[in-house]
């Protein structure tokens, strides 16, 4: 099995939707939210997939 670069960009946008998503719905300014360090957390993850992301676009572009 390969996976494209373009694959696995699609899918680190989706896992970041994912994750604002949660933001929104327990994040520390919804009406549900949950411990702060699972939102830290959160924005680590999206910080990661912005990463692998950026490196993604550019082995493409190369």
């Amino acid at each position: 099995m390969s996976i494209s670069y373009a694959d696995l960009i699609d899918w680190a946008e989706a896992q970041k939707r994912q994750k604002f998503t949660w933001l929104d719905d327990h994040g520390p300014r919804s009406k549900r939210p949950r411990p702060e360090t699972e939102a830290e957390n959160k924005l680590r993850d999206i910080a990661m997939l912005d990463a692998v992301i950026a490196l993604c676009k550019a082995r493409a572009a190369a």
